[in-house]
């Protein structure tokens, strides 16, 4: 399982609607998170195979920008 981790606009609750029919579709996606409290509105995905590219683009196709954040290692 990989976790990735994504800095993004999205800023309240109600855009939780807006992207989860987005994300449900990712290949391999398992489950996703928002932290509110963090300052870079953290998406958080896991899964298996995930393409971060496709992420990145289904939501910026949806209006929202999206930054991957890489972790040292």
């Amino acid at each position: 399982m990989e976790t990735l981790k994504f800095k993004t606009s999205l800023n309240t609750p109600s855009s939780l609607k807006v992207i989860d029919p987005l994300l449900r579709s990712v290949e391999g996606l398992r489950k996703w998170t928002v932290d509110f409290d963090s300052i870079y509105n953290l998406l958080i995905v896991e899964g298996i195979g995930l393409c971060a590219s496709e992420i990145v683009g289904r939501l910026q196709f949806a209006g929202f920008k999206v930054i991957r954040l890489y972790e040292e290692g």
